[in-house]
């Protein structure tokens, strides 16, 4: 069963094409959580770097904890070479917080 987290299955390392899905299995059947653990496992994360803001969010997801965006975005934005893939993550990432109050 899909969940609507891997309906896209986008390539999220464009260095070594390692596609979402892979990522998260990886992150779920290791339960990995660190971003070098990950590119040990599936090599993601293991070129430019690029793909880390991503990685570490769905390590997140995976640990159900949630960094804030602008921390993420603090940390990584400098290494993102493709800007246009973050706002579909960031937007979904978003709606499945927990709505404040």
């Amino acid at each position: 069963m899909k969940d609507s987290a891997t309906e896209i299955d986008e390539t999220i390392c464009q260095c070594y094409q390692v596609k979402e899905s892979t990522i998260r299995s990886c992150i779920e059947s290791g339960n990995l959580t660190t971003i070098e653990e990950v590119t040990e496992a599936c090599e993601a994360g293991g070129g430019c770097h690029s793909c880390h803001i991503l990685i570490d969010l769905f390590i997140d997801e995976h640990q159900k904890k949630s960094t804030p965006m602008e921390t993420l975005v603090r940390e990584h934005a400098g290494k993102v070479k493709k800007k246009g893939i973050l706002g579909r993550f960031f937007k979904k990432f978003k709606s499945d917080a927990p709505a404040a109050k």
